[in-house]
């Protein structure tokens, strides 16, 4: 099987309304089944490890339970109402806040903004450039059938 782009972008939420919980869960489903290309972060760092400590969720129970259960989004938003610390609505909208208007280190985004291409916006938003460097990437696989990504 191909492998399969995260194109589900951290601005998306589920009922929850929890930025990067839906990209999160399919980064997690992905990974041990090959499908994740390389590169790409599925548990561990970045915004996979500000959701968990922002909403007070241990990432190793929740990596071991979506790997294990492989549960629907629901099902996985279900565990994390009856896992997660800090789910109030202030704290997920302190989440959501921080998330989308991260800025990552000069030296990334450039590297993000060459794989993206001579297109790329002059901005160092985390958000938008991962789903600019995702679709750029799914373009590249569809249209040449490269397959690698920056991945984050």
């Amino acid at each position: 099987m191909e492998q399969i782009f995260p194109l589900i972008s951290t601005r998306q939420v589920g009922p929850l309304g929890v930025c990067h919980l839906p990209r999160l869960w399919l980064k997690i489903l992905l990974h041990p089944k090959g499908l994740l290309p390389e590169g790409y972060r599925h548990g561990a760092g970045g915004f996979d490890e500000m959701t968990f400590s922002d909403l007070g969720i241990d990432g190793e129970a929740f990596v071991r339970f979506v790997e294990s259960e492989q549960p629907t989004y629901l099902a996985c938003e279900d565990w994390v109402r009856k896992h997660a610390t800090k789910l109030d609505a202030a704290s997920i909208a302190a989440h959501n806040e921080k998330l989308l208007a991260f800025d990552m280190k000069p030296e990334i985004a450039t590297d993000r903004r060459a794989n993206i291409g001579k297109d790329a916006p002059d901005t160092r938003n985390a958000v938008v450039l991962n789903d600019l460097d995702d679709w750029a990437s799914v373009h590249r696989q569809v249209t040449t059938g490269e397959r690698a990504g920056a991945g984050v």
